[in-house]
């Protein structure tokens, strides 16, 4: 029972249909642990970008969307906030996400 309540508490600023990502460890004497990261930055652009799947032939001028810089820095700021990102810097954070959506046939302009 103590699982379900800390799950909700920690889950409750997202909406119901937003997958996430759990960690959970359990310990010989009952008690556990656990870190919710946020959702794949593969869905943070298909959701931004209003698509259901992504390109099946990436980087072959097969462009199935485009998003801005700015959507690129959203997305930036919420996967900083997930505990392995943490260190990592808006720069390279932002360097990373631009290169998923590339592989996903979505193209990012400077301004729409």
């Amino acid at each position: 029972m103590a699982f379900c309540k800390d799950i909700n508490a920690r889950t409750q600023k997202y909406k119901a249909d937003t997958p996430m990502q759990v960690t959970l460890t359990a310990y010989k004497d009952s008690t556990f642990e656990f870190i919710v990261k946020s959702p794949s930055v593969s869905w943070f652009l298909k959701k931004a970008a209003g698509i259901e799947t992504a390109s099946g032939r990436p980087g072959h001028n097969n462009m199935v969307s485009s998003l801005t810089l700015r959507h690129v820095y959203e997305i930036t700021k919420l996967k900083q906030a997930d505990p392995f990102c943490k260190h990592m810097s808006l720069e390279t954070l932002s360097k990373s996400i631009i290169g998923t959506a590339n592989s996903m046939g979505i193209e990012i302009v400077k301004d729409l």
